[in-house]
This record gives C-alpha cells, structure tokens and sequence, in this order.
C-alpha cells in the first residue's frame, strides 16, 4: 500500500491543533499540492497525526515564486509531531531554511530541510520553445537523476530558469555542468546556488 492510496474516513471529525509550515522553495509550472500536499496528507492520515488545511504558492508581484505555506491541522500538539511532521517533508526535498511551528506559538519555529537548491538559467532564444524546453530538462534530469529533483521551470523577460534541489550542491552543479557541455545548444546556460 502507497501513501498516496489511503484517504481519511469520511465524516469523521479530528480535535486538531493548527500548524504552520513554510517551504522555500521555487517551483516553477509545477504544482505545490502534488508535490508536497498530497503526499504529505497521505503521511499524516498513515501516522494518525492530522490532515494538511490548505497549501498556497506565494509570489512576488513580478510573479517569482518565494515558497509554499501549508496550514496543517494537527492531532498533537508537540516538538516530536512537529518533528516528524518536518522529517515527512524533508522525505519530500523540502529545502534547508524550511521551517514549522504551531500557529499560536510565540516560539521560534523549528528549522528544517536538508536540499539545498540549484538554479539553471538559460537565454529564452537557447529554449524558444516548449520541445526546447523538454530536451533540456530531459538532459537535466538524466544528469541528476540519483542526485537531486527537478521543481519545474519559469519563464522570464530573456530568461528560462529551471529549478533543482538535491543533498549536495556541488555534486548536482558538477553532474549538470558534464551534461549540459555534451550539448553545444545549451552550452550558455548558467548554474548558480539558491538561497
């Protein structure tokens, strides 16, 4: 049985305790609720520790994403949920710099996350088009396959931006860079760390 197979009771009701999660993440065309949402749902109805309320995609109003906030509805209220809970998400490749506490805590909230991000920038005429597009993730993909995730890709005024997030930053900028050399098309394409 999958996470993704159990559903909670319907009709039943939960004493839950509110929960706060934010996620630094960009994701590009992708969808937060799939990503994270979804399977995190599952986990918590599985573990018996409550449900996700609502998942949000926050933006500037240049339309970069800043991250995901998730409300949670939690069915205990302590360090040990919201530790499992942060370790579900890690499962995830929740970024460092995630973070998760209880809505009506005055205390700092716990820090998470163990991916650190990667950032591949490329002229829009080197990616014109959706097929572009997909070659070059494809590409990505392959070269990171063991080592990171790929969260989707962004159009930009002159720039397509492609998302990746992995346990080492060094190994994915070294795997991406040997790819992206094999193929003179995307041979100006750049790689930078995310904060």
């Amino acid at each position: 049985m999958f996470f993704r197979d159990l559903k909670p009771k319907p009709g039943a009701m939960l004493d839950v305790t509110l929960a706060q999660v934010h996620l630094p993440v960009k994701l590009g065309h992708r969808d937060a609720e799939k990503l994270y949402a979804a399977p995190l749902k599952a986990q918590l109805a599985a573990a018996g520790l409550g449900t996700v309320i609502d998942c949000r995609t926050r933006t500037r109003p240049t339309g970069e994403p800043l991250g995901v906030d998730m409300a949670l509805g939690l069915t205990r209220a302590s360090q040990a949920a919201l530790a499992t809970v942060a370790g579900m998400l890690e499962y995830l490749a929740a970024p460092c710099g995630s973070s998760i506490r209880l809505a009506d805590s005055v205390d700092e909230p716990m820090v998470f996350g163990r991916t650190e991000g990667l950032e591949l920038s490329i002229a829009s005429d080197a990616a014109p088009d959706a097929d572009t597009r997909r070659d070059l993730a494809l590409l990505c993909k392959e070269a990171i396959q063991h080592i990171g995730v790929s969260r989707g890709w962004d159009a930009r005024l002159d720039r397509t931006l492609f998302y990746f997030y992995g346990e080492n930053y060094a190994e994915m900028k070294d795997s991406l860079s040997r790819g992206l050399a094999e193929h003179p098309r995307f041979s100006r394409a750049s790689l930078r760390r995310m904060a």
